[in-house]
């Protein structure tokens, strides 16, 4: 019985939380992404696909802050109206008000850990490919004018005047073609042309300049007229994902493919170690609402949210801090990535081991 009242009051609380939580997160990211998203030519269903992937992504940030305030606003509650002292009369120890606490913590840990594992890269996923295709379609409509059109992988086209989409003037297209070469094509004027998928630029009056990756080679030509093809299928396939991307196979195989640079696995490892760690914040920081809960003894939410943010801030900055060691190869990624957890852990049980105290028991 005693079980069941704590998970209700804090699952109550929880779900308040979460709601303002997400709302305050969302908010703050679909205004980032929103005009953008309009101004590629994006369609009010695009922000609606948008925006459930965009949940998706912010979840397992709201659900550890909404988890801790929830167990904050549940025992500032029950200590403000005296019902810790009732339950300690009646004999009920510290460590039963915390077996509910942890049951809940648990169910948030494995929320978010299947989050991380399995639907953020996804989600991450089709936030892009959702961003892509909205800029597809504006591309096959001509390119926008003294706007950088970046989607492809290597390339970057810039024109700095645009007519009915199609025809331009000083175009810049600038190219990076794996570890072969990398440089620019100017010219005075051209013509974009879609045929079939593929994207050709018909370009007049100009120059281009490249340069080997190993500097040992230059390459430098005049035209009259230059056709430029971009076969938008196949670079559409060709895209890479990013490392929020991969899942956890694709970053440990990554982490250890001797290709790539050091600092490059480095960062894959993080990213590895990241999606293992992060979800023991909802199963730590609650633990914290407890003891913290009983002493400030108040009524009002807004002080549990603003100490609830504090507490993420300090545990966020902490993991943050971690990855940039791990990443920068001060520490081991393993290492780095879990003493946040750790330490908040060992806090914790200070200040629960604190309130035993003061409880009597």
């Amino acid at each position: 019985m005693l079980k069941r009242y704590l998970i209700r009051e804090i699952l109550s609380n929880f779900l308040v939380a979460l709601f303002v939580v997400l709302f305050l997160l969302f908010l703050t990211r679909i205004m980032d992404f929103g005009p953008e998203l309009f101004q590629k030519g994006g369609t009010f269903s695009d922000l609606i696909s948008f925006s459930g992937y965009l949940l998706f992504f912010l979840l397992p940030f709201a659900l550890p802050l909404a988890a801790l305030t929830g167990t904050l606003l549940a025992f500032m509650r029950l200590a403000h109206d005296q019902e810790i002292l009732a339950f300690s009369a009646l004999g009920v120890s510290p460590r039963k008000l915390l077996i509910p606490v942890t049951y809940f913590s648990l169910v948030i840990f494995l929320i978010i850990l299947v989050l991380n594992l399995v639907f953020l890269p996804v989600a991450k996923r089709h936030m892009r490919d959702t961003l892509f295709g909205v800029f597809k379609r504006r591309l096959e409509k001509g390119l926008p004018e003294k706007t950088p059109v970046d989607w492809f992988p290597g390339l970057l086209l810039y024109a700095h005047k645009v007519k009915k989409g199609f025809r331009f003037k000083d175009f810049y297209l600038f190219e990076e073609s794996g570890n072969q070469k990398v440089g620019f094509v100017y010219a005075e004027k051209g013509e974009l042309r879609i045929k079939r998928g593929e994207i050709e630029l018909r370009l007049e009056k100009g120059e281009g300049h490249f340069l080997s990756k190993d500097l040992s080679e230059a390459e430098n030509f005049y035209f009259g007229t230059y056709i430029y093809r971009i076969p938008m299928e196949r670079l559409i396939k060709k895209r890479e994902f990013k490392r929020g991307e991969l899942d956890l196979g694709a970053l440990l195989k990554k982490a250890r493919d001797p290709k790539l640079p050091l600092r490059k696995r480095r960062k894959y490892l993080a990213e590895f170690y990241q999606r293992l760690f992060y979800p023991f914040s909802a199963l730590i920081l609650p633990l914290l609402g407890l003891p913290l809960g009983a002493r400030l003894r108040a009524s009002g939410r807004g002080l549990a949210l603003a100490a609830g943010l504090l507490l993420y801030l300090l545990y966020y900055l902490l993991f943050s801090f971690g990855t940039t060691l791990a990443e920068g190869g001060k520490l081991p990624p393993f290492l780095a990535l879990a003493w946040p957890n750790l330490f908040f852990l060992g806090l914790a049980l200070f200040l629960f081991r604190d309130f035993e105290k003061r409880e009597g028991r």
